[in-house]
């Protein structure tokens, strides 16, 4: 007989679905696929993140199989404006034209953008350990921006 009664016993199950703006989440600004050697070797994307008390922030998001384990990958978050973000590509774009280097932090840590192998291409050195790189056409895609030749 109690069997019987749980069977009428109502159950409820609430569950409770919300949607979150998309300014909740940030503003995707670009995506680079790394290749080397004709097979995939990474990635690195851009976003912008949502602003906190007025503060805008970044973030680079990279992995490069040579050195990250399997779904690992490197984060680098970081207080900028969108004119500073203008101003980073510009120096990946200058870098690329005079092939000579430049260094500078980005939240106390050391960056350095210097040229790489072929003429196109150069690195992103972050605390000397964490890399990527990137030729001419995906500073392009990463910055969101058209190719200019």
């Amino acid at each position: 007989m109690y069997k019987f009664l749980l069977f009428l016993i109502p159950i409820y199950s609430i569950a409770q679905i919300n949607k979150v703006p998309n300014d909740n989440i940030g503003e995707h600004i670009g995506l680079h696929i790394i290749y080397f050697l004709g097979r995939e070797n990474g990635g690195v994307s851009l976003s912008k993140l949502p602003s906190i008390n007025g503060v805008e922030f970044h973030q680079l998001i990279w992995s490069n199989f040579d050195y990250d384990k399997e779904k690992e990958r490197t984060i680098l978050t970081f207080k900028s404006s969108i004119n500073e973000i203008d101003d980073l590509f510009e120096v990946f774009k200058e870098v690329i034209k005079t092939r000579k280097g430049k260094s500078f932090k980005i939240n106390n840590k050391f960056i350095t953008i210097k040229p790489s192998e072929g003429e196109d291409k150069v690195v992103f050195i972050y605390e000397l350990d964490k890399y990527f790189h990137i030729g001419k056409v995906g500073v392009f895609e990463l910055f969101g921006k058209n190719i200019e030749y």
